[in-house]
């Protein structure tokens, strides 16, 4: 009996749009990859190109969408919207607290914590803004410091992801569209039916631009997985790194297969443990001291004028400093915001936006604030910013990570440790980003895992095609350049779930209780359980 080739690719129940889509992207990806592996010289000066174009040209176009989205975002979730719940009012959460803290934490952060809590401070020191600065007295130090919590502690953090979010959990679930596509959250304002090409082509932009985002990280990732084996333990770096590669490959089969109770979910908890202990370790074997005194110094300055330092472009200095750093970093926040806003809003269900405002943006900003502190005054610190400045100047920021472990007392030990934490990354955000690209392709929320597989593959495929490429700039290339055409559909997305937002608060009294009355699904009652029976006192 002869197999349907659709069957094979997951394929076998989805309309033909979605086959193209999935034939589309993935022929286009698959085809940059074989480049990177091909030409990798010629792929890197072509990426390196577009982009320092993209940022000199809209570098200022992330930073002010970025601001925009902030104030729209704090609006909503501090309006009376903010109590509206994510699948309607009885819908009750999946997950427990700490399950869906952790699947939010590691897969809307991957490895940067580590990558650039080591490579943007230490960066900036050697090379800070021009005059004049954004913040006169502070520290060269502080304001690095300060720098890096702005671009992925706060506001970063409330900037990308809760919009897409808040659009998946109104739209998709609360009003209850049925497709899970990202060109859902837009059926309000473009009817599917009247302009079917142009939600087609949304969903390509938003794959193509997730799949940029996740293969910047992965491509950071193998880069300093493979820089820490081979400049702490003296491995063959490469090599083995591809060894590893095919190891985090067969954990992630494993975890397609086990789904997302419990594939995602424990691979999560265990990298938070990881997370845990890692940090531990640094702050007993570290510049302690210079560490926490560095880090109270420089939260101040980034307390005090966040708003100063998000905005900052200095247009009448010469280069393009801010684009290159905030330009950047909203670039990539952007193209993870797809994947991981819609995958927050996929384990959100059954709590309000309040209550995901708390577990994507004031949790997650304790967690980064801690770690950054920590990171940032290790590599800062006198004895260590000589040597790791040197080697990021000369090598890169994966180098400079192995330097600044092989000069710590117990470096082994935290280099181990280190490639743990990324190994968990790595595979809690390789599973969730192939389960959120399968679920926009086939317009399913639990895609079936023989179409997540070949996703997943694509992806290995670009993490390991990193390692062809002549420098680490290449990498940073992939999120501005492959997020910037799905920028504009972010302000639309944000418009579309407003509109459901007010329309169904219109039909519904859910989201019209008193404030302070913000119960949880498991005490809450809705009007429709007045006739239940009350449940026995004892």
């Amino acid at each position: 009996m002869t197999r349907d080739p659709w069957y094979v690719l997951g394929l076998e129940d989805a309309t033909w749009p979605e086959r193209g889509l999935f034939g589309v992207a993935m022929a286009a990806m698959m085809g940059l990859a074989a480049v990177g592996f091909l030409r990798p010289a010629r792929l890197s000066r072509a990426l390196n190109g577009a982009f320092d174009w993209v940022l000199t040209y809209f570098g200022w176009w992330f930073i002010l969408l970025g601001f925009v989205l902030l104030v729209l975002v704090l609006a909503v979730t501090f309006s009376r919207y903010g109590r509206l719940r994510i699948g309607g009012p009885d819908a009750e959460p999946e997950f427990d607290t700490f399950s869906w803290l952790s699947m939010v934490f590691t897969v809307g952060f991957g490895a940067s914590i580590l990558i650039w809590g080591v490579g943007e401070p230490v960066s900036i020191f050697q090379n800070p803004p021009p005059r004049p600065w954004p913040v006169e007295g502070a520290s060269t130090k502080s304001l690095a410091l300060a720098f890096m919590f702005v671009h992925e502690v706060f506001p970063g953090l409330a900037m990308w992801y809760l919009p897409v979010a808040l659009a998946f959990g109104v739209v998709v679930y609360t009003r209850g569209v049925g497709e899970y596509k990202v060109s859902s959250m837009l059926t309000g304002v473009v009817p599917a039916d009247d302009y079917p090409g142009f939600h087609w082509t949304v969903d390509l932009a938003a794959i193509v631009a997730t799949i940029g985002g996740i293969a910047t990280t992965l491509g950071f990732s193998s880069k300093t997985m493979a820089a820490i084996l081979g400049g702490v333990f003296g491995l063959e770096a490469t090599g083995l790194t591809y060894g590893i590669f095919a190891l985090i490959g067969g954990v992630f089969l494993v975890d397609v297969w086990l789904g997302l109770r419990k594939g995602i979910r424990n691979a999560a908890r265990a990298t938070m443990v990881f997370i845990a202990v890692a940090m531990a370790v640094l702050v007993v074997v570290g510049p302690t001291l210079f560490t926490f005194q560095l880090g109270l110094d420089a939260t101040g300055v980034w307390l005090n004028n966040a708003v100063r330092l998000m905005l900052y472009t200095n247009p009448t200095a010469a280069g393009n400093w801010a684009a290159n750093w905030t330009g950047f970093w909203w670039a990539w926040w952007a193209a993870w915001s797809i994947f991981v806003g819609s995958f927050v809003a996929r384990v959100s269900k059954g709590r309000t936006v309040r209550e995901m405002f708390v577990v994507l943006v004031l949790a997650p900003t304790a967690l980064t604030w801690i770690q950054h502190l920590i990171i940032g005054g290790w590599v800062l610190a006198p004895g260590y910013v000589g040597p790791v400045g040197a080697a990021l100047t000369a090598d890169g920021i994966p180098v400079a990570i192995a330097t600044a472990l092989s000069i710590t007392p117990y470096g082994t030990v935290l280099a181990v440790l280190f490639v743990l934490v990324i190994a968990g990354y790595i595979v809690t955000s390789l599973d969730s980003a192939v389960f959120m690209i399968s679920a926009i392709t086939l317009g399913d929320e639990d895609p079936n895992p023989r179409n997540r597989a070949w996703w997943g593959l694509l992806l290995a495929a670009f993490g390991m095609m990193s390692l062809e490429l002549s420098s680490f700039e290449a990498i940073e290339a992939l999120s501005p350049i492959l997020a910037l055409p799905f920028t504009l559909f972010l302000l639309a997305v944000v418009y579309a779930s407003y509109v459901a937002a007010r329309n169904y608060a219109e039909a519904n009294d859910d989201v019209d209780v008193e404030p302070g009355t913000l119960l949880s699904s498991q005490t809450r009652r809705t009007d429709t359980d007045q006739s239940a029976p009350a449940a026995d006192d004892d």
